[in-house]
């Protein structure tokens, strides 16, 4: 009796939860079929349009400056971590228990320096992307500036990214028109 109870209450919670997604479907479904007909869009590479601004050159020039000066302190960084553990190897014998303990505390303190200011410059969120980000907010927001004016006069109301695209229409793309705004 127990089982059939059980079924029962499966049945009857399978049957509301189709019945639930059969109504969800019917209400967003006459939105997305007028959605099309009321909307014209566009594709937009915006890869070919970063590549034809002078100022992505620019900015990639400070990044690798600031990246190739914070490549430098970490090299030193890492430069006299291996003379003090050189130096830390040769003298080793001669030192009292309290004194490597000492030269080893030093060495660690040193090595987890180096990985501190490997993440804070390299890492992930680390002040190598922050400047990216803030060099490169300026260049976006242009392009974004000259996509909108040119699907304003070409009469877009929804504008993709060429990468996402899987199918579209040649004619859709308004990549050269963005190139020659920005112009």
């Amino acid at each position: 009796m127990k089982m059939m109870s059980r079924n029962s209450t499966l049945m009857s919670l399978s049957r509301t939860m189709i019945m639930t997604l059969i109504l969800s479907l019917l209400a967003i479904a006459p939105s997305a079929l007028a959605a099309p007909g009321d909307q014209k869009t566009g594709v937009v590479d915006v890869a070919k349009i970063l590549d034809q601004m002078p100022e992505k050159k620019k900015a990639e020039n400070i990044l690798k400056a600031t990246g190739s000066q914070w490549e430098k302190g970490l090299d030193k960084l890492k430069k006299d971590f291996q003379t003090a553990a050189t130096s830390y190897e040769k003298q080793k014998a001669s030192l009292s228990k309290t004194a490597r303990e000492q030269k080893e505390k030093d060495l660690n303190l040193k090595y987890q320096n180096i990985q501190k200011y490997q993440m804070e410059k390299f890492g992930p969120g680390g002040a190598l992307d922050k400047k990216k980000a803030e060099l490169f907010a300026p260049i976006r927001q242009k392009i974004l500036t000259a996509v909108q004016a040119v699907s304003k006069k070409e009469g877009f109301s929804v504008i993709i990214d060429k990468q996402a695209m899987v199918y579209g229409d040649k004619s859709a793309d308004i990549t050269f028109k963005v190139i020659s705004q920005l112009k």
